[in-house]
């Protein structure tokens, strides 16, 4: 809502400035100069409306920027994580083959034929 007010305040701010020296050549210097005044009053608070809107915005903007910094770097330790667990779990699970391995050589060689 402030965007549209700004522009308004700035555009007819704007408008009045712009018309202004043409009131004053056209002979009527009193109402060139309100008009140039008025004009000046609201394109500047058009202006003002817009530099804290624009500081709000940013504020909100840096916010969520930081807490998606934060989220990511959170992620990345998660998945760092996830792999370490992966590859402690797969060398566990390669010496659990290597000793049911052992122990299985170890049951054959017992095996005896007659």
């Amino acid at each position: 809502m402030f965007e549209f007010e700004m522009i308004v305040a700035f555009g007819a701010g704007a408008a009045l400035m712009a018309m202004a020296p043409v009131v004053r050549k056209m002979g009527n210097h009193e109402l060139g100069d309100s008009m140039g005044q008025t004009g000046r009053s609201m394109a500047k608070s058009g202006v003002k409306v817009g530099i804290v809107a624009a500081g709000a915005a940013g504020k909100v903007v840096r916010g969520v920027a930081k807490s998606a910094a934060e989220v990511a770097e959170s992620f990345v330790d998660l998945v760092e994580e996830a792999k370490t667990e992966a590859v402690s779990n797969d060398s566990v699970d390669d010496e659990t083959k290597t000793d049911d391995a052992k122990k299985s050589s170890a049951t054959i060689t017992e095996v005896t034929v007659e």
